[in-house]
């Protein structure tokens, strides 16, 4: 066809990325539970090669059961990056949640920076996990059913 010869083909800087809220239910023992400080439970997986995970919310629900005890100060649940020592999106009070034998829901929004700023930035094939902070408690029958809403993103430059 007359004209076409002079089309340039472009490719693409990165690869494509799903744009809607994604969601993921998880659920977390108590064995699981109790040993969530060495041990970070999987929430999402890494997303692969030049892709990241950004964290928009989670719906942490705990049925009613025996209340978990020995929870110290600080010790509230952290989703992070990777690891126990990742970045961290998130965090939720244990106590009045954890250490109560009703059922409990909360939900979990993403940080904003106490100067105002609200941005993070995101960590490149990295999953997401559920962390306790700073040791584990010790007793306590409950699971925790966890929904994540997260979306996909391209980590390199999206548009030519």
């Amino acid at each position: 066809m007359a004209g076409l010869d002079n089309v340039i083909e472009r490719t693409p800087l990165s690869v494509a990325a799903p744009e809607q809220i994604l969601h993921v239910d998880v659920l977390v023992t108590s064995a699981q539970l109790l040993a969530l400080n060495a041990t970070p439970k999987s929430l999402v997986p890494a997303p692969g090669a030049s892709l990241a995970n950004v964290f928009e919310g989670a719906v942490i629900h705990k049925p009613a059961g025996t209340a978990y005890a020995g929870i110290a100060a600080g010790e509230h649940l952290a989703v992070k990056y990777t690891d126990g020592s990742g970045l961290q999106v998130t965090e939720a009070e244990s106590d009045g949640f954890l250490d109560s034998a009703s059922a409990q829901t909360r939900y979990l929004r993403p940080f904003n920076a106490a100067s105002g700023a609200a941005e993070i930035t995101p960590v490149a094939n990295a999953a997401l996990v559920l962390h306790l902070l700073s040791g584990e408690i010790t007793t306590g029958n409950s699971a925790l059913h966890v929904r994540v809403f997260y979306r996909i993103i391209p980590a390199a430059a999206f548009a030519s």
